[in-house]
């Protein structure tokens, strides 16, 4: 992996030791073994989570390894974010990877902090450059944004996934694009040689501990997240 992957995924899971430290797991309300499988929405986040990548990415290997204790299995549904946020909120699917917020929290309960991500842009050329005031960022359909974004002057453009985001960033129909590190330097080392001239801007706009996440309202919630959480804590201290 591209040593720009390495920094960026070590700063992703400085948080993690810290943050499974301290949670006792309440008895589970519900039996873990009641379901043979459980379904997870795998989305497009390499390195995190990915269809594409050998083991579904680092987050599903993780989901996998919590579960395979118990007994259980993996249903992957794949899904691009927007859709797999939906189908999470009426309680298909658990996800692998996601950012609090207000509204959120309303549906969801969640596991441990998985990672601490960094949040922020990526733009062409020089990245100490300032965007303009009205400058156009694109950005995943559904993801959470920072107050910075949200409440400037900037043109925020929708986008189901990175792929067509970075190629809007090439072609110059926007100034930048709004992205998880790790993932989007991940994007841009899988680009054919050269390596596209794309840098991230420092400082990331916000830090947000990841976490895993189901409906308030499913019957396996409770037990679920405590299989996940037992696998935190482990993964934290190998």
């Amino acid at each position: 992996m591209h040593r720009r992957v390495k920094l960026a995924w070590t700063l992703a899971l400085l948080g993690l030791a810290a943050a499974a430290q301290g949670r006792v797991p309440a008895p589970s309300a519900v039996p873990a073994r009641a379901a043979a499988a459980v379904p997870v929405c795998v989305t497009n986040f390499p390195p995190y989570v990915s269809a594409d990548l050998p083991d579904g990415g680092s987050l599903t290997a993780l989901a996998r390894r919590a579960f395979a204790v118990e007994g259980l299995t993996l249903q992957a549904i794949e899904a691009p974010w927007a859709r797999a946020l939906v189908l999470a909120t009426h309680g298909d699917c658990l996800l692998l990877a996601l950012w609090r917020n207000a509204e959120r929290d309303a549906l969801f309960s969640y596991s441990l902090p998985v990672a601490q991500m960094q949040l922020g842009l990526f733009v062409p050329g020089r990245p100490d450059a300032p965007l303009a005031d009205h400058a156009h960022i694109a950005y995943q359909r559904g993801s959470h944004l920072p107050p910075a974004l949200t409440q400037g002057g900037y043109q925020l453009d929708p986008v189901v996934d990175m792929h067509p985001a970075l190629q809007m960033l090439q072609r110059g129909r926007v100034d930048a694009v709004f992205s998880e590190r790790a993932s989007f330097e991940y994007l841009l080392d899988q680009q054919p040689a050269p390596r596209p001239d794309i840098h991230w801007m420092s400082p990331a706009l916000q830090i947000m501990p990841t976490h895993m996440a189901v409906s308030r309202k499913h019957p396996q919630a409770r037990a679920w997240l405590e299989i996940l959480d037992r696998e935190i804590r482990r993964s934290a201290h190998r």
